[in-house]
């Protein structure tokens, strides 16, 4: 028996990893029923030529083809699907994934599909493909067991070493209940992988040489305990590698950060909105001054972290998403990325999608097109800002000057951003150069202040191009030291030409040796 199991990413890209087919590998692998299958695991990339993978898939032959579905690859499946059973009608196919779950219904209308099944599917794989009753078509999974359940990379490693980074899943199931998210509909408990499996894993990892590794767990240290053990058993047995990790900014610990600080880590904060009555709505809470404190102490600690955001959320508009995006760059992380609001299927949000106004753009994507207090007009000019923000905050590294360039401009960042929307080109010092042309004053401290916070963004780039090129002799032109440039964070503009009224530009070199930085 030949077995296929299909993997359509968004994108070639290092998180752009197989997982879900190798899972159902493995489970196919550890049943007595089809443990002696052939089972492969094709990879495809969006765009997708159907007509072109569907004439592949044939030629090569499988008894069954089994797909996993998500919002960004279920309209191809479905055309997939249709030119695989336009070319032999009696192939088998089998879907499953987020998608199917949610929406087996329309899945089994399309006629194509032989099986579908919702919910976990590892331990239902199996009996989907040794299922005699050709009425049954759903299968309702029930919920894994990790202490019975085997790891899925073993039996993987050496078919997907191509990849640049992997998944690794250490719990399944979420605590909270945010309404725009599927997860909050599946399992309320959360399910951790066994700590033997852990080691066993990460050694898996470190044997393979594994680099990158995105941490799947919703809320990573949702349980200090749980992730305690978790980033332990890293320290202890695959220290080198580079970790993601979704976290909430309000429960970290000194703890935790110092145990991240050891490491090569990337945090990915959650936050949506501070908008009280949009948070209302998708089930959410937030203290914003713990919010704050907490991502002070992550930035003491010198952690990389980035915030998400979303726009177009029921009981929101342009002007409150602005507050929630000045509230964010006041955090200070590394990136802030921004989605505009996706309605998915069986989620609560989708349930009470007409009450509150909500109109979508449908399958496959689902995203908002405008509701009840977020208008048309608003989502197009959300969507300009979260391009700028893309370009002049995330691409340019601008983290490190932003807020003291908007500071000496006296505009909030959602104002700026919404300024770099609109200037002719991405260069961030012109558009610097140009919003102080704007602001009108030609007064001499306005002069040395452009000077001062060109010096700062332009020493804040080449520290940055110094550390990301060890061995590389970096030069720059600043108008004062950069470690009096480097007081500018903790002092307003104004006060820091008080304090270091003069200065003359000359060159300086700047080198890391893997260790350390030299400036001369």
């Amino acid at each position: 028996m030949t077995i296929f199991l299909i993997s359509i990413h968004v994108e070639k890209s290092p998180p752009a990893f197989p997982l879900a087919a190798a899972i159902l590998k493995t489970a196919l692998l550890k049943d007595g029923r089809t443990s002696d299958a052939d089972i492969r695991l094709p990879e495809y990339y969006l765009p997708l030529d159907t007509a072109a993978v569907a004439e592949t898939l044939i030629a090569e032959g499988a008894d069954f083809y089994c797909f996993s579905a998500y919002t960004w690859n279920s309209a191809e499946i479905i055309s997939l699907a249709a030119e695989l059973k336009n070319r032999d009608p009696n192939i088998k196919l089998i879907v499953g994934g987020p998608q199917a779950t949610a929406m087996d219904g329309d899945f089994k209308k399309t006629g194509h599909f032989d099986r579908i099944i919702r919910g976990e599917g590892e331990d239902l794989i199996a009996q989907a493909v040794k299922e005699s009753n050709a009425d049954k078509t759903v299968f309702d999974a029930v919920v894994t067991d990790f202490e019975r359940s085997a790891s899925p990379y073993p039996a993987v490693m050496k078919e997907i070493s191509g990849h640049d980074g992997i998944l690794w899943e250490v719990a399944r199931g979420c605590p909270y209940s945010c309404s725009f998210c599927y997860e909050s509909r599946g399992c309320k408990t959360v399910r951790t992988i066994p700590d033997n499996r852990i080691i066993s894993e990460l050694k898996t990892f470190k044997r393979n040489n594994v680099e990158k590794i995105w941490v799947l767990d919703p809320t990573f240290n949702h349980s200090t305990i749980h992730a305690q053990k978790v980033l332990e058993a890293i320290i202890n047995t695959h220290p080198d590698a580079h970790y993601t990790f979704e976290i909430r900014a309000e429960l970290m610990s000194e703890k935790l950060c110092d145990m991240l600080s050891g490491l090569s880590t990337s945090l990915q904060i959650g936050l949506q909105t501070t908008n009280p009555a949009a948070l209302k709505q998708i089930n959410r809470s937030l203290a914003p001054q713990k919010f704050l404190d907490k991502c002070r102490m992550m930035s003491d600690y010198g952690l990389t972290y980035g915030i998400d955001l979303i726009y177009g959320l029921p009981d929101d508009n342009y002007e409150s998403f602005c507050k929630s995006l000045d509230f964010a760059v006041s955090a200070g992380p590394n990136n802030i990325d921004i989605f505009p609001l996706s309605v998915l299927p069986g989620t609560e949000l989708a349930e009470h999608a007409d009450k509150l106004g909500i109109i979508d753009s449908g399958f496959p994507h689902y995203t908002t097109d405008h509701n009840n207090s977020f208008t048309k007009a608003e989502m197009s000019k959300a969507a300009l800002t979260t391009e700028a923000v893309d370009s002049l905050y995330n691409k340019e590294q601008a983290f490190s000057w932003f807020n003291t360039a908007a500071a000496a401009l006296h505009r909030t960042p959602s104002a700026l951003f919404e300024s770099f929307s609109r200037h002719r080109n991405n260069d961030a010092l012109d558009f610097i150069r140009t919003e102080f042309r704007r602001s009108g004053k030609k007064n001499l401290q306005q002069v040395n202040l452009l000077q001062v916070v060109e010096s700062f963004i332009r020493w804040s780039r080449a520290a940055e191009s110094a550390f990301a090129n060890p061995g590389r002799e970096i030069r720059v032109k600043l108008c004062r030291k950069p470690e009096v440039l480097d007081k500018l964070v903790q002092n307003s503009p104004e006060d820091f030409l008080r304090r270091h009224p003069s200065g003359k530009e000359r060159s300086y070199k700047i080198f890391f040796d893997g260790e350390e930085l030299y400036i001369n």
